[in-house]
């Protein structure tokens, strides 16, 4: 949830500047692995599945920054972009890994 919070205020700040998706959503996607390895007090799994759900949520934070690099002009659009993108990502951290290990299984 503390992800899905942050990338939002992340796409809220966003807005009035130039962005990088791609860069940025790679440092957002390190940025969720160290608050996940804080809340967890554990270090992830690294195999195959962690690595196609962290490049899926890369994919999905990069997609939200050029997209609102790209659409949103006003503060209203900006706070509606970064609200439902919060909860996208939100939905992709509960659910993507039982998907990607029933796609991968």
């Amino acid at each position: 949830m503390f992800q899905a919070f942050v990338l939002g205020f992340w796409t809220l700040w966003s807005s009035s500047r130039d962005i990088r998706a791609v860069s940025e959503g790679l440092a957002f996607t390190i940025i969720s692995i160290l608050i996940s390895m804080g809340i967890d007090f554990a270090l992830p799994q690294i195999d195959a599945q962690w690595c196609v759900v962290m490049g899926i949520l890369w994919a999905y934070a990069s997609l939200l920054f050029a997209v609102v690099n790209r659409v949103a002009g006003s503060l209203m659009s900006t706070m509606l972009l970064a609200a439902a993108g919060a909860v996208g990502y939100y939905q992709l951290l509960e659910h993507l890994p039982h998907w990607v290990s029933g796609f991968m299984a």
